[in-house]
């Protein structure tokens, strides 16, 4: 009785360790960026259509102004991370809305949909929008 007792105590403490090491694996391969190519990074100007401002990741849609001889303009699917990322970084909802005109600099996806990962967000005022992955270093104590 006692030897399965035993075994039934390590099954129940291994099978939660498994369990964790794939689903963390899993989590890894999900927020890979290996669908974007992030060795070229583009630009284009354009103007927000849609925000989607919820997790795991926050999405514009933008319409892309048209190059010279182009007729009516493509709609770009632009990821960017979580809004507790961009939040910490100092975005508020209201930091790109529908309507706002701007340059976006992002990684293409590599099959060629116009869509990529955004880098960072440049207003026609001049005002900058970016973030870090890191969150900022605590203030040194005392």
């Amino acid at each position: 009785m006692q030897k399965i007792m035993k075994n039934r105590f390590t099954v129940k403490s291994i099978l939660p360790l498994c369990l964790s090491v794939l689903l963390g694996h899993a989590a890894w391969a999900h927020h890979s960026n290996a669908a974007y190519d992030t060795d070229h990074v583009a630009t284009f100007t354009g103007t927000v259509k849609q925000v989607n401002w919820t997790n795991p990741h926050i999405t514009f849609l933008v319409d892309r102004d048209p190059n010279p001889g182009e007729k009516g303009t493509v709609t770009w699917v632009l990821e960017v991370s979580s809004p507790g990322v961009l939040t910490r970084s100092g975005w508020t909802k209201r930091s790109l809305q529908p309507g706002d005109h701007a340059t976006f600099r992002y990684a293409p996806l590599r099959n060629g949909t116009p869509s990529g990962y955004l880098n960072d967000v440049t207003l026609d005022s001049g005002q900058k929008l970016t973030y870090s992955l890191t969150p900022p270093e605590a203030p040194e104590k005392k």
